[in-house]
């Protein structure tokens, strides 16, 4: 609880997944990768109760073990891959209000983003109530992929700027900062998020993370990128702090 609010994790960890196979609960630095936002969202000091929405038996088990609350088994119609994720969050809260559990707010904890932890979730949390911003997204500034670097091609192999302009040569000092949703953390009031189902709308803040944290696992090279992180994660933390 943070200033009165109710708050719910929901860790969403459907099987099945085609970019990487068991990819949920594969072992990354000897865990599987479901229990890295289990443990966000549980060692938070604000999140009152953390919920697993899941229609994987391995996923349950290791939400159970840990002592997170798997109130139900995911319907089948809600663990496709073309799901939206509102549809899986509205049954959860829906779920979860009809035992008499009722939030203010939640934070949704994907586990893709397992260098994500419990300090970045009570950051977010405070940043967003202190705020008085009903919604909050976590971003990474883009750098090599800035929109200004990017391009299209047309039907017989030509280049084009995707911004449509002339082809000029640009250092990364010379742009305008732009975000990417890196998957972190998504945060909102409940009664506003069912209402706009999105978490991006006019009210929602940034939240930025470095770009060590901003890797997210949906296929083999991603894994292979965060294996190699988790390595160095120490030295990371560190560097993190002497630039803050």
């Amino acid at each position: 609880m943070f200033n009165d609010l109710r708050i719910l994790a929901i860790v969403p960890a459907r099987a099945g997944s085609k970019g990487l196979p068991g990819k949920n609960f594969r072992i990354l630095a000897d865990k599987p990768l479901v229990q890295f936002s289990l443990e966000a969202g549980m060692q938070s000091s604000f999140i009152d109760d953390v919920v697993l929405t899941s229609n994987c038996g391995n996923c349950i088990d290791i939400a159970k073990n840990l002592g997170a609350t798997v109130p139900f088994i995911r319907p089948e119609h809600l663990s496709s891959d073309d799901v939206l994720s509102f549809d899986v969050i509205k049954h959860t809260l829906a779920h979860l209000a009809s035992i008499g559990k009722t939030y203010d707010m939640f934070v949704l904890l994907e586990p893709t983003s397992p260098l994500r932890d419990a300090q970045d979730v009570d950051k977010a949390i405070t940043a967003l109530v202190n705020s008085k911003k009903k919604s909050l997204v976590s971003v990474c500034r883009s750098e090599d992929q800035h929109p200004n670097f990017m391009f299209q091609i047309d039907g017989d192999g030509s280049l084009l700027t995707w911004s449509g302009n002339k082809f000029l040569p640009l250092r990364r000092q010379d742009v305008s900062p732009a975000y990417f949703l890196d998957g972190s953390l998504y945060i909102s009031n409940v009664e506003v998020y069912l209402a706009k189902q999105t978490f991006c709308h006019e009210e929602t803040l940034a939240y930025i993370m470095p770009k060590w944290k901003s890797f997210e696992i949906d296929d083999f090279t991603d894994f292979v990128c965060v294996e190699a992180l988790f390595k160095q994660r120490d030295k990371l933390i560190k560097d993190s702090k002497v630039y803050d």
